[in-house]
């Protein structure tokens, strides 16, 4: 998979690595959210990209913030790891 940075650079006009993570970590510390929804706002805040890019962007920001331990995924859902239930 490309790399959350490739793919900003590449592809986005109003998003930067860092507003990237903020957009995500803001969605997820609101609601658990689907990568589905993730998407759909990346697409929202930038009208450049379609559908399909924005859910590459979103795979790779949500992977990346896994990895950082900034995100929990469980199941189909991204949670913040405050929100994590039990």
């Amino acid at each position: 998979m490309p790399s959350i940075k490739f793919l900003i650079d590449s592809m986005c006009a109003n998003f930067t690595l860092e507003s990237m993570d903020a957009l995500v970590k803001t969605l997820v510390a609101e609601r658990p959210c689907t990568l589905s929804d993730i998407a759909q706002r990346i697409a929202d805040s930038d009208r450049s990209l379609d559908i399909k890019s924005a859910q590459a962007i979103a795979e790779a920001a949500v992977e990346a913030l896994s990895q950082r331990g900034d995100v929990v995924v469980q199941g189909s859902y991204v949670h913040s790891p405050r929100s994590v239930p039990g």
